[in-house]
């Protein structure tokens, strides 16, 4: 029987080879080779936690480079996204977004600002359209259920 932080190491280990297989564009038939051929099994279920970690080396040394996810913060403004707006509304615009939508990718930010303010990045948007957009997310935190100036849950009271 494995033990508890084994069973996590296994995991992690798995998890990160399937993300390597999906960024390197690897289909079914690539990914059971590519296995096969660095530590001689087809399937990770069927692999040692060294074995596991063999592939994943044999990953990165093909190009797999994997960032930990936990280092991006998604509210911080990028240089790149910096344009006319201040970079108060910016940061503001991406708070909001993280607290109050349901899909908090940067995608779905970038086509919700596309639709309100008629641009195609945060860095088009000028003082005046990001305080369009700063409303329309307010209206939206409203709508969710959201205090926009406090950050706390209206708990079914209208505002």
């Amino acid at each position: 029987m494995r033990s508890a932080t084994t069973e996590n190491k296994r995991k992690k280990l798995i998890q990160l080879i399937h993300i390597g297989k999906g960024k390197m564009g690897m289909n079914e038939e690539a990914y059971r080779a590519f296995l096969s051929g660095s530590c001689g099994r087809d399937s990770t279920k069927k692999m040692t936690i060294r074995q596991l970690e063999q592939a994943l080396k044999a990953m990165r040394k093909n190009g797999f480079e994997h960032t930990a996810l936990a280092v991006k913060t998604p509210n911080r403004v990028q240089p790149l996204e910096k344009g006319l707006a201040t970079l108060d509304q910016l940061e503001y615009i991406k708070g909001m977004w993280a607290a109050c939508a349901r899909n908090k990718s940067e995608a779905a930010l970038i086509a919700f600002v596309k639709r309100i303010a008629r641009v195609d990045a945060l860095r088009f948007l000028n003082v005046e359209l990001a305080q369009k957009v700063i409303l329309a997310l307010r209206d939206m935190m409203f709508k969710a259920g959201f205090d926009p100036d406090t950050s706390e849950v209206f708990h079914g009271k209208k505002r």
